[in-house]
């Protein structure tokens, strides 16, 4: 363009407007919620978390395929929350882990204090106050290979840009399954949750579910390869015992009726089939069929499984309706919430940094010469000492 110097690239306002707005709705997209506070306050919840590789060392198995260890200890895993991995982590290599129950954000406390560019640990920057986190663990925390970026029953870290394939979240262990690893499963629009064949074989409360809701997927040589409905199950003599002595028994308000003591979905060897491992795969209210009996609530308490019988919430970011806004837009939100007295200042001040630009800008105009983003830098290092003088 004429007038252009040294090669830079010239930009018109209308260029440079139209990529601001571009690269706004691209952060919007990206980044949608609010990230100005942690969620330690919260305890132990249901929430995303995220893993930062900058600042945790993985063991010698968890090495990743193609990086050089570099020296030092490995560290214990750890984990964050949304906006401690944006605040805090911004700049480091972090994962994204997805949701995990029973989780407390780790940012700040003696698993996971964030490093600096030179190296050094510092505080969580939205919990710098509070500096006696620092020695705090969150020993109800349940960590795994995902925290070094590892899933699946193969224990292969997960690379986005070289991925194939679809991978599916267990609903009880959280972790995340290759399709090629689990073998056979039900079409995509037959099943709402998928339960992995180790945390079938852990707990005996949903393995020996009677439901119709639940597909299960036999496993021979480590893959699914053959499904059966759970509703072939209906007719067992476990089944048929329990519904013959619903009969007998005299009915009562619901409120006094006393559990069994004993689940009998247990004792039936043939609907256990304990020597079979398989995949479940659950369509939707399946957990309307976990049976109550005392053996089984025993275990749901024990195993800290009480998301199978309340409602599972996750803590989500809280949405920032102003990203939506252009920056202009935001400001402007902004200007009109003060009182009289600061946005009479507010605008002041603009207005008069407006004017000192124009000024600055008026020799390149009659001359002709192209603003570059030294001179725009020259403009503001100026100011700068002016102010400070």
């Amino acid at each position: 363009a004429p007038g252009a110097s040294d090669g830079e690239p010239v930009v018109t306002v209308r260029g440079y407007l139209e990529m601001q707005a571009e690269l706004e709705r691209e952060a919007a997209e990206a980044l949608p919620g609010k990230f100005d506070e942690c969620t330690f306050d919260q305890g132990y919840v249901r929430q995303p978390v995220y893993a930062c590789l900058t600042c945790t060392r993985p063991p010698a198995e968890y090495t990743r395929p193609g990086c050089a260890d570099g020296g030092g200890e490995a560290t214990e895993p750890a984990g964050m929350c949304y906006s401690c991995s944006i605040q805090c982590h911004a700049d480091h290599e972090v994962v994204e882990l997805f949701t995990k129950r029973r989780f407390r954000c780790d940012c700040g406390t003696q698993r996971l204090l964030p490093q600096t560019a030179a190296g050094t640990a510092s505080c969580c920057q939205l919990k710098k106050t509070r500096p006696a986190l620092a020695e705090a663990d969150n020993g109800d925390n349940v960590y795994g290979h995902n925290f070094w970026g590892f899933y699946c029953r193969c224990d292969r870290f997960y690379s986005p840009d070289s991925e194939s394939g679809v991978m599916v979240q267990c609903y009880m262990c959280n972790d995340w399954f290759h399709d090629a690893c689990i073998g056979a499963m039900p079409p995509e629009d037959a099943f709402d949750d998928y339960i992995c064949r180790g945390c079938v074989a852990r707990h005996p409360v949903v393995r020996h579910i009677q439901s119709t809701k639940a597909t299960r997927g036999a496993v021979s040589d480590g893959r699914v390869t053959r499904l059966y409905s759970g509703s072939s199950r209906d007719a067992s003599p476990a089944a048929e015992h329990d519904a013959a002595a619903q009969k007998e028994e005299p009915a009562e308000p619901a409120q006094k009726k006393a559990r069994a003591n004993a689940c009998r979905l247990r004792c039936d060897q043939d609907a256990v089939d304990a020597a079979q491992p398989f995949d479940m795969f659950m369509a939707s209210d399946w957990q309307d069929d976990i049976c109550t009996c005392l053996d089984c609530m025993r275990e749901i308490t024990s195993s800290r499984l009480m998301f199978l019988l309340e409602e599972d919430v996750v803590v989500e970011p809280e949405e920032d309706e102003t990203r939506s806004e252009s920056l202009y837009e935001s400001a402007l939100k902004q200007l009109r919430a003060m009182d009289h007295t600061r946005a009479v200042d507010a605008a002041s001040a603009y207005h008069s940094m407006s004017a000192k630009i124009k000024e600055y800008l008026r020799p390149f105009a009659a001359s002709g010469r192209v603003v570059t983003s030294q001179d725009i830098q020259a403009f503001f290092e100026q100011h700068s000492a002016r102010r400070d003088s």
